[in-house]
């Protein structure tokens, strides 16, 4: 198995700052939740919601090109804003605090940086699965089955119910995609501490050569991805059922669990990257 050779862990300023990452991207992540909510209890108020389907002009710039878009799809993306500052505070602060990073050996196949991490103990995985998915229910099966039984948001107006099952959709499943991802995670871990408890002798043996287990499984990590779009599919498929036809349901529902059952499997062949399983390779 390839073994980079590391030049020492992350200084004590190095792992505050990673902390202080942490603590802000939890806000941050805390008040995209909140804000989901807020829109929840905007959407339901007895009020005129006809200007959220009004269109308003986007300027260029970055490379964008002048644009419109309606200015409810622009209330409803705001979550998905927040989410994304989080995680540029939170994957960098994961690093600082539970990681360490190198330049790879000269005779490493692969990135020029290479980078190692703690495991995360099965319990607070677990317990993060766990969080995804009661984000899911509260989500998406919470207001789905309220619905269902002639409560809210059926009570609602017709533009503004469509509006909270847009938000229930999107933000639920990724709440249902975050799970499945953590789940394909943990079994990928699991299977790989196991067989390097067991000193499985193919642990030894794997090639870090084998192009195509390395690309896939370690370098892209398309299992997680894979998991990540079908737990998405899987858990948006109940918003099918709910508020589109039943055959929608099945289709989502099918190719849902099809990815996942392939990030599955293949998560179990991670060993054949030759590569330990806390670790991550980039380029500088």
């Amino acid at each position: 198995m390839n073994k980079p050779a590391w030049s020492g862990r992350m200084s004590a300023r190095a792992e505050r700052a990673g902390r202080v990452l942490l603590a802000v991207g939890a806000v941050v992540a805390a008040a995209a939740l909140a804000s989901v909510l807020v829109l929840f209890w905007y959407f339901s108020l007895p009020i005129d919601h006809g200007s959220l389907s009004n269109d308003t002009t986007v300027r260029g710039g970055l490379l964008l090109t002048e644009d419109t878009v309606s200015e409810g799809g622009v209330v409803l993306a705001a979550p998905a804003g927040l989410l994304l500052i989080a995680s540029c505070l939170l994957f960098p602060g994961y690093f600082l605090t539970r990681g360490r990073m190198a330049l790879s050996t000269g005779t490493r196949l692969g990135g020029s940086v290479v980078a190692s991490y703690r495991v995360l103990g099965t319990r607070a995985h677990l317990a993060w699965i766990a969080i995804a998915v009661a984000l899911w229910i509260g989500l998406l099966v919470v207001p789905l089955a309220s619905g269902a039984s002639g409560g809210w948001p059926a009570s609602v107006e017709e533009d503004a119910r469509q509006c909270i099952y847009l938000l229930s959709g999107i933000y639920g499943g990724l709440a249902a995609g975050l799970a499945a991802l953590l789940g394909v995670s943990l079994i990928k871990k699991r299977r790989f501490l196991a067989m390097a408890a067991a000193r499985d002798a193919r642990l030894e043996t794997a090639d870090p050569h084998q192009r195509f287990w390395r690309w896939y499984a370690y370098r892209w990590r398309i299992d997680g991805w894979l998991a990540t779009v079908g737990g998405t599919l899987v858990g948006a498929s109940v918003l099918a059922l709910a508020v589109v036809t039943p055959p929608f349901f099945g289709v989502t529902l099918a190719i849902g669990l099809a990815l996942v059952a392939i990030a599955v499997a293949t998560c179990l062949q991670f060993w054949r990257a030759g590569e330990a399983i806390a670790s991550a390779e980039g380029f500088s």
